[in-house]
């Protein structure tokens, strides 16, 4: 599904990628580990064309990425630092995104307040993302991969626990449970990058390393 091929990437003198392979198939979960600063968010974000790279070849489906535009909607990328619109609330921020993906109209509103139900923001629908917490604006960044379930075909998580509460944590893994277990069905694939190593044991079916530039 999505394969890489001796990526490289640095910044200036300091090597973050050195010739990176990595593959993930339909229905895998995968973890990947490594120190902060190891490169795993730099990894991600190439993944999804938001940070260049040097050399390398990315594939998804056998096609090069660089090449392929219909990716984009497949690969589902929640950063460690979500990004969201200040001044809207957090069903407007949402209704933007849902008219990016197309989702159909008239589904729009039930799926965005089913989405923040689950995500416990039910109370906070109508409120500015400017006043959203961090753990507020993790729960309304995985609102958007439950809002978008039925698109992606690859889930990205980038430090997904971080800055959720008790209750955050177990409504996360309850819905990494889902997506894996949805995932023969729908062809779910995740990868999920972490700095804690047990929890990512728990929440995937194999863990990798990223260290001094290799993935293994």
């Amino acid at each position: 599904m999505l394969r890489i091929e001796k990526l490289s990437k640095s910044f200036g003198q300091k090597i973050i990628l050195d010739e990176v392979n990595f593959e993930i198939n339909i229905n895998e979960s995968i973890g990947l580990l490594g120190k902060n600063g190891s490169g795993k968010s730099t990894f991600l974000k190439i993944l999804v064309d938001l940070v260049n790279y040097q050399n390398g070849s990315i594939f998804y489906n056998e096609k090069k990425i660089k090449m392929e535009t219909s990716y984009k909607s497949k690969i589902l990328y929640l950063g460690h630092q979500p990004t969201f619109y200040p001044s809207l609330t957090a069903k407007e921020n949402l209704l933007f995104i849902s008219k990016i993906y197309k989702i159909d109209e008239n589904q729009i509103i039930k799926k965005i307040v089913n989405s923040l139900n689950i995500v416990g923001l039910s109370n906070s629908i109508n409120l500015p993302v400017s006043v959203f917490s961090s753990g507020m604006l993790r729960k309304l960044s995985i609102s958007k991969a439950i809002l978008l379930e039925n698109i992606w075909e690859i889930l990205l998580l980038d430090e997904p626990n971080d800055g959720l509460d008790i209750e955050g944590q177990e409504m996360l893994s309850n819905l990494i449970l889902s997506w894996k277990n949805k995932k023969s069905n729908n062809n779910k694939s995740l990868l999920i990058v972490s700095h804690n190593e047990n929890w990512i044991k728990n929440h995937t079916d194999q863990v990798m390393h990223l260290t001094k530039g290799k993935i293994n």
